[in-house]
């Protein structure tokens, strides 16, 4: 998959750039930035794109690419020159072992830039939420083994009031985002295994990666159904009455209304509670930038623009309170928060970790 998708991108990457890869004498080896990033990210990178392109005239758009979260850290850290990516934006901190595969590669001048809080929420449409829903409850709704006298036995349970007596007695349906997406993930990582640490049974296993399939393997029937990430509110908007969805906050924004966020543990998905960190499965965007393509003292490099890109991102215009990413479903850091990371693109410091 990840051979697939880096030789569609360097093909793009050729087609766009044309004459400026063979010029290696010149100032730079092409004359565009590439841009990959997670699908749940992927408007707040057109937007960014947008300004960047407005800001500096006469500039070419980036080239983008919208993968997911793990193939577009793939990507980035699968080398060094002009056929590879020069920025990604993902709604998931690197992992040490996509580190490692970047140090395997040769990618080792790495920018990491934190560019604002989003949230992972669940939606319904307008007139149809369901209330008093907590993260265990969507755990033992949705998995595909529910815990049931310290042991584990299929799931079969058809309506909420079987997950709980005080949720309604209305059928469950979920629409989630198919496995890749980083909405996906977070999902997985902040609602379902949230949802189930404290139960019994899982508490007694004891190795960590059978624990955490007990947590996200969700059921294979028609009370899940996974769909594309772009694709999931075009789903819920056709799916029967009471259907209930995954999506990311700027998702949830985008529908203009027609869907609403669900209470999870008794916090609703909100600027400030996703600001503040109560509403639990709150996310970091992280930008990643290869310092290595930035043009050196000599005035060579891959191309141009690298550390522009980064300053657009972190300027208060961009991601500060009321800025233009706030219709993505940007949730500003703190104001000190914000500080720091604009001294790390004005320096272009490298990640540390």
């Amino acid at each position: 998959m990840r051979r697939n998708l880096l030789a569609i991108l360097a093909g793009a990457i050729a087609l766009s750039a044309g004459p400026a890869l063979a010029q290696q004498g010149s100032i730079t080896l092409r004359d565009r930035l590439v841009v990959v990033s997670s699908s749940s990210s992927a408007s707040l990178t057109q937007a960014v794109i947008g300004a960047f392109v407005e800001r500096y005239e006469g500039v070419p758009a980036p080239i983008t690419s919208a993968p997911g979260s793990t193939h577009a850290l793939e990507l980035f850290c699968s080398g060094v020159g002009p056929q590879t990516p020069d920025l990604a934006v993902v709604t998931r901190r690197m992992p040490r072992a996509i580190q490692e595969t970047c140090a395997a590669n040769g990618v080792r001048d790495i920018v990491e830039l934190q560019v604002g809080l989003g949230a992972v929420v669940l939606v319904a449409r307008r007139g149809e939420a369901i209330q008093g829903l907590t993260t265990r409850h969507v755990w033992e709704a949705l998995a595909a083994e529910r815990p049931h006298e310290e042991e584990f036995v299929p799931n079969t349970a058809r309506l909420w009031s079987e997950v709980a007596p005080t949720l309604p007695r209305s059928e469950i349906r979920v629409i989630v985002p198919e496995e890749g997406s980083g909405t996906r993930a977070l999902f997985d990582d902040l609602v379902l295994e949230s949802g189930c640490r404290h139960a019994k049974p899982i508490r007694l296993i004891f190795e960590a990666h059978y624990r955490r399939s007990k947590c996200v393997t969700l059921r294979n029937d028609p009370r899940v159904t996974a769909v594309d990430s772009g694709d999931v509110v075009a789903a819920l908007l056709a799916a029967p009455p009471g259907t209930l969805a995954v999506v990311s906050y700027d998702q949830m924004l985008a529908s203009g209304g027609n869907l609403v966020p669900l209470p999870l543990d008794g916090v609703t998905p909100s600027p400030a509670t996703i600001g503040s960190l109560d509403y639990d499965p709150a996310r970091t965007f992280y930008l990643y930038a290869k310092r290595q393509h930035s043009r050196n003292q000599q005035g060579v490099g891959v191309v141009r623009g690298i550390r522009e890109f980064m300053l657009e991102v972190t300027s208060e215009h961009a991601g500060g309170p009321g800025g233009y990413l706030s219709a993505a479903g940007l949730v500003p850091l703190a104001p000190a928060d914000r500080a720091a990371q604009r001294r790390i693109a004005e320096r272009q410091s490298l990640m540390s970790r």
